[in-house]
């Protein structure tokens, strides 16, 4: 398998994408279904807010050593390997959830899952390695727009399968009762994860470049600095309002666990949406990536700041439908743009450590349940206001790089005539 091959031919790497699809939309489905399901199915088992979201943190914390282990692995000696060693650990731990209840099994069965509590359409769409791998394979930006825009569409439209497990859970609960359905879902979750595993082995990638810095280097390490910044505020937005997402709907609105499975289930439909109108209408020279994907998060804030103050579950739900769709229209052109200034040995280090960066500002998802435990809104709220800071910052940031370049390119330009 091409797990053992170091170089391939564009046309057969190109071939072998249709298998990155597959693993997405499966891994979609699974660990959509293990996100969306875990506060829940830990307050069922009589666990508090607080304790729930205190959870997360050795989840976060272990995810960020290892997505850094996987991109330093991954520019050294592939990122097949990268992704197909960052499968195997789900795989393991969605076994344990579904095996025991016992909270210490739970706890390291989620640490090694890496449920970090993001329910969004991208859930399954980008895992440790995914990123670099596209950004190597495939050095045009246009191109990686198209193939990232795709994998979100993919991902999105298998969220909706992975959410409709949630709605399901309930016609389970007369045979196994509400604990039990959860386990007997996360086991059905863990053989569609196989297929993803399974998925990851006929991929094929370019020769890697030889690395010639010890961790990185300095440009790309510059360029680095850019997007760190703006993407550390906007993961501590994501840590205090996403854990809890929807534990948030039942406790606002007492709807039932089949209920918020349908509200996810029409809320990635939207997502899906959104990365395809990205893909086949935004990706163009006429269009500033950076504008799109500044904007779109900061609709993004403002939307979830209006979904905190709705009267009723039918505006909340219709807002997050609508904030879904925006997030899907920024995520191609925000990850394309994030490793647009990176050196192509450098994709997977530097891919991992915006990930450690993200995911180590998600520790804020410790307070969130202090703060919903004080005012129900109060996650939303403050995750809805970083956002709109975290995409003023990111504009900033990106659009003055660029204009250095464009400074740049014209000076050489000169010099060459």
């Amino acid at each position: 398998m091409s797990i053992f091959v170091f170089s391939e031919s564009q046309e057969k790497v190109d071939s072998s994408f249709k298998f990155l699809l597959v693993s997405r939309s499966a891994r979609s489905i699974s660990l959509m279904f293990v996100t969306l399901a875990f506060s829940l199915y830990l307050y069922n088992l009589g666990y508090g807010l607080v304790f729930i979201g205190l959870i997360f943190l050795p989840i976060i914390l272990f995810n960020m050593i290892f997505s850094l282990f996987l991109g330093i692995l991954g520019d050294r000696y592939g990122y097949v390997k990268a992704l197909v060693i960052g499968e195997l650990l789900p795989l393991l731990g969605l076994a344990g959830l579904t095996i025991s209840s016992n909270i210490d099994v739970i706890a390291i069965s989620a640490v090694i899952t890496g449920i970090t509590g993001t329910a969004g359409g991208m859930r399954g769409a980008f895992s440790p390695g995914t990123t670099a791998f596209v950004a190597s394979n495939w050095p045009d930006e246009a191109d990686r727009v198209r193939r990232i825009a795709k994998m979100s569409v993919v991902a999105s439209l298998s969220s909706i399968v992975g959410s409709s497990l949630l709605v399901v859970h309930g016609y389970l609960n007369p045979y196994f009762g509400i604990t039990g359905s959860f386990r007997f879902l996360f086991g059905i979750s863990s053989f569609i994860l196989l297929i993803s595993f399974v998925s990851l082995l006929f991929l094929k990638e370019v020769k890697r470049p030889k690395k010639t810095s010890r961790i990185m280097k300095g440009e790309s390490f510059s360029y680095l600095l850019r997007v760190l910044f703006p993407n550390v505020i906007n993961g501590a937005a994501i840590g205090i309002f996403s854990p809890l997402l929807t534990l948030w709907f039942e406790l606002r609105f007492h709807v039932s666990i089949s209920y918020i499975g349908e509200i996810f289930t029409l809320a990635y439909a939207a997502t899906a949406f959104g990365s395809f109108v990205a893909g086949r209408y935004l990706n163009s020279e006429r269009v500033r990536a950076i504008t799109v994907s500044s904007v779109t998060r900061l609709f993004q804030g403002l939307l979830l700041i209006g979904m905190a103050l709705s009267p009723i579950v039918p505006i909340a739900f219709s807002l997050y439908a609508i904030r879904s769709a925006v997030a899907g229209m920024g995520m191609p052109m925000r990850t394309a743009i994030n490793v647009r200034g990176i050196g192509n040995e450098d994709y997977g280090t530097a891919s991992s450590l915006q990930g450690i960066a993200t995911r180590g500002s998600q520790t804020t998802s410790g307070i969130s349940g202090y703060l919903m435990d004080t005012y129900i809104a109060s996650p939303l709220l403050v995750g809805g206001a970083l956002q709109i800071v975290g995409s003023v910052i990111y504009y900033r940031a990106i659009r003055k790089w660029e204009k250095k370049s464009e400074i740049s390119n014209e000076n050489h330009s000169l010099n060459k005539s």
